[in-house]
């Protein structure tokens, strides 16, 4: 698999199982992959930055495209929708908010 380039940039490999994410990328495609590692990367940071108290990540579309990860709604919420099913993420969906994720599988 080739890393997209602009994934190389962030600081995120050590926080990383690659048996999950290829886990992540078997059910839900390169999708599911992306969706993980970004997941991964919110979750390295500290708290005083994110300002994330929870496990829970916004899935929001802006910033996931600020940050390199751009992909289509309808796509992530395919991948979304196949990683709950396989019970590999929790989702809280509210119509017409973004979702907020946690990974059941670290």
């Amino acid at each position: 698999m080739k890393i997209p380039d602009h994934i190389k940039r962030y600081y995120v490999w050590d926080g990383i199982n690659p048996a999950y994410a290829m886990l992540y990328r078997k059910v839900a495609g390169m999708a599911g992959l992306l969706i993980y590692i970004y997941i991964r990367w919110q979750k390295n940071y500290p708290d005083y930055v994110t300002k994330l108290k929870s496990e829970w990540v916004k899935l929001d579309n802006v910033k996931m495209f600020q940050e390199g990860f751009t992909m289509d709604r309808k796509t992530k919420t395919k991948a979304l929708r196949k990683l709950e099913k396989e019970k590999m993420v929790q989702v809280e969906w509210g119509t017409g908010k973004a979702p907020q994720v946690r990974l059941r599988l670290q």
